[in-house]
């Protein structure tokens, strides 16, 4: 007779199989106390509160290889993110707290000598830091202290040229990074093979950054999705993380236009070529030419829809400030979906099809439709925005965003498009209905 959860296990059964075929496949067998121990830190690691991205579904939607190496660098490259987590994760103080100071935002790569810590110096050197060195978020500070997570895990079972191939590919996920990034990968892992007696050659090395490149292109695959909405989702998930205000319950208009500003800053600046990466022929050229035409396609879109939601957080934004201040989003907008049955200001606005001459059909359907999965914070459909952008277009959407906070960006939007939302926002923001009003009879055509 099978047991309740066979057909359906839960998260730790799932981690606690992804250790055993790992291992298996290289011929271990480890007991039972040690999968669960090592399943219990990936969970705890990456289950904090403030993770919305990544977390361990991120880890089962990365790990669809079936190399052994690749998989037990999957299940910890993400379980340290300082940034998210406020330092190391709950628990992990014990175990990295005699391997890196963490002191007043500071993190260092604390002080050892190679010769009696032959391990710690190996992370080390694939990673390019020196004892005692500062370690920045930029150059790998989480990457670096979750390497050293899986190689205390792991030391008593995998052979110290395994231990060096896991680690080089928990590097590899640094994200975003120049193009001769694996090339400075693979001379530190031959530095580390000859230092430490590892016996991977040249072969064994560029077997292992290869490797490394198909685990670190997993990571970032869902930026050459085919269908945008599933992308965006995805970037969804990422804004809470980096913008901690958007995880309370009342967050502000100013806060929320902060959060998606940086998200738009963040999309507008990457290069679908740092995105994806290429070592040796890995991957092929014609798919790495794919990967790079799709992220490059979904960053364009991704940037064009998050300046519309921009401008609509700007725009409300703009209104609060004038009719008596920062307010909660919920005072213009409405209760979210799910809080309380409440009346919302899509339920005001007109639907409206594109005017302008030069709307992105993607981009709009995307607004008007939604992303692919609802978000805990925010609509998965942009109502504002896209009745905002059917009217403006990208044209009048980049001349508004040119314009400075308040009257000078009201006054760049189409006055029938402003009078319908200050009309809208006065019903919902009863408060402040007389204030609203009265801006929408200074601008009304």
């Amino acid at each position: 007779m099978s047991g309740p959860s066979e057909g359906n296990p839960t998260t730790l059964q799932r981690l606690v199989g992804m250790f055993r075929a790992a291992m298996g496949a290289l011929g271990r067998s480890p007991s039972d106390r040690d999968v669960e121990r090592w399943a219990v830190v990936i969970h705890a690691s990456m289950s904090g509160r403030g993770r919305s991205y990544h977390t361990v579904g991120h880890v089962f939607q990365v790990n669809g290889g079936t190399d052994p190496i690749g998989s037990l660098a999957i299940l910890f490259h993400d379980t340290v993110y300082c940034e998210v987590d406020g330092g190391l994760p709950r628990g992990l103080e014990s175990q990295l707290g005699d391997l890196l100071r963490v002191e007043a935002g500071q993190v260092e790569l604390r002080p050892f000598d190679p010769a009696k810590h032959p391990l710690r110096a190996l992370v080390a050197r694939i990673f390019g830091f020196q004892p005692g060195e500062a370690v920045t978020h930029q150059r790998g500070l989480n990457e670096l202290a979750s390497a050293l997570l899986a190689v205390r895990s792991l030391e008593s079972h995998l052979t110290p040229a395994e231990l060096a191939e896991m680690v080089t590919c928990i590097e590899a996920t640094i994200p975003f990074r120049p193009a001769d990034a694996e090339d400075e990968l693979a001379a530190r892992l031959s530095q580390a093979d000859e230092e430490h007696g590892l016996g991977l050659g040249e072969a064994g090395v560029l077997r292992a950054v290869r490797r490394a490149v198909d685990v670190a292109n997993r990571d970032v695959g869902n930026f050459a999705y085919d269908d945008p909405g599933a992308f965006l989702s995805h970037t969804w998930e990422i804004i809470p993380e980096s913008n901690p205000t958007l995880r309370l319950p009342a967050y502000t208009l100013s806060e929320y236009r902060s959060a998606m500003t940086r998200m738009e800053g963040f999309l507008a600046s990457l290069d679908a070529d740092r995105v994806f990466r290429e070592h040796g022929g890995t991957p092929d050229a014609e798919a790495l030419a794919g990967l790079r035409a799709r992220a490059a396609t979904n960053l364009a879109r991704g940037t064009r829809y998050l300046r519309q939601k921009v401008l609509a957080a700007r725009v409300l934004e703009g209104l609060a400030m004038l009719s008596g201040g920062d307010a909660p989003v919920s005072l213009f907008m409405g209760d979210l979906p799910g809080e309380v049955s409440s009346r919302r200001l899509e339920e005001i606005l007109p639907a409206s099809a594109p005017t302008a001459p030069d709307v992105d059909d993607v981009v709009f359907r995307l607004l008007r439709e939604g992303r692919a999965r609802e978000s805990g914070f925010d609509l998965r459909h942009s109502p504002l925005a896209s009745f905002l952008y059917a009217g403006l277009g990208d044209a009048g959407t980049d001349r508004a965003l040119a314009c400075e906070d308040g009257w000078p960006l009201l006054e760049a939007v189409d006055p029938a498009l402003l009078t319908v939302v200050a009309r809208a926002s006065a019903q919902i923001a009863t408060t402040r209905s007389a204030a609203l009003e009265a801006i929408a009879d200074r601008v009304a055509p």
